[in-house]
């Protein structure tokens, strides 16, 4: 029996048992059960139910008006037929998988930026979200970004929408401090870490994103866009709200 003939009828969705009898009935020309599970090298009784298979999917058929059952097999060009027609179902099906393999909660999409201009880019998608929500370094922000602080007290005072809603987590420093007394606002509210605490990255949560922001010499960003993995940080984050400083 041709392996390689049995291995790709395999690849093409048979298998190997309907492989073996579809090549068995294809050298044979025609044959009875019993010549076919000879030449298959298999059981009749399996035969039986492999040939009902067979036939049921338009890959064989019995050879009417004789006294015992005969079976042939039909031109393989039908079987290629076959494949191009799923081919072609499954592209144009492709685009609405596509939306629902992207929309799935459990697979997250990882975005990875650079440099001051990328993190501001990011940044600003922040103030466009309902609500927002930070654990953040003013200080170390201040060290390496200080026009995005001056940028946040400007949003914060003048440029906030009404219905814009901002929780924000800040180090117990007086540059952070400083920073909650200038951008405070009705729907601004800011809590600190105990002191002692500080943290040397930024994380913003908005729009079932999570980013987080690398606040020393090489500044970078990762964005995780996953709702779970939102919910489980934003679990995070109201437990350290609740002990936060007022």
């Amino acid at each position: 029996m041709n392996e390689q003939l049995t291995k790709l009828l395999q690849d093409a969705g048979f298998t190997e048992k309907e492989a073996l009898i579809y090549i068995a009935l294809s050298e044979l020309g025609s044959g009875s059960v019993t010549q076919i599970a000879e030449r298959a090298k298999l059981k009749r009784s399996i035969v039986y139910l492999i040939l009902e298979s067979l036939i049921k999917r338009g890959y064989a058929s019995v050879i009417p008006d004789t006294k015992i059952n005969r079976y042939i097999a039909i031109d393989p060009t039908k079987i290629f037929q076959d494949l191009k027609n799923i081919t072609a179902n499954f592209k144009e099906s492709l685009p609405a998988l596509l939306a629902i393999f992207n929309q799935s909660i459990w697979k997250p999409k990882i975005n990875y930026f650079e440099g001051k201009e990328e993190i501001r880019n990011v940044y600003r998608q922040t103030e466009s979200a309902r609500e927002a929500y930070y654990i953040s370094n003013a200080e170390a922000i201040t060290k390496y970004m200080p026009e995005e602080i001056e940028h946040w007290i400007d949003y914060f005072q003048n440029k906030i929408p009404t219905s814009y809603k901002c929780q924000q987590i800040l180090s117990n420093t007086p540059d952070d401090h400083s920073f909650a007394e200038k951008a405070q606002r009705k729907n601004v509210q800011f809590k600190f870490l105990p002191k002692g605490l500080t943290l040397d990255m930024d994380i913003s949560l908005f729009d079932n994103k999570v980013a987080l922001t690398s606040l020393k010499d090489h500044l970078f960003l990762v964005v995780i866009e996953s709702k779970a993995f939102y919910n489980s940080m934003k679990t995070i984050f109201d437990l350290l709200w609740k002990q936060g400083v007022k």
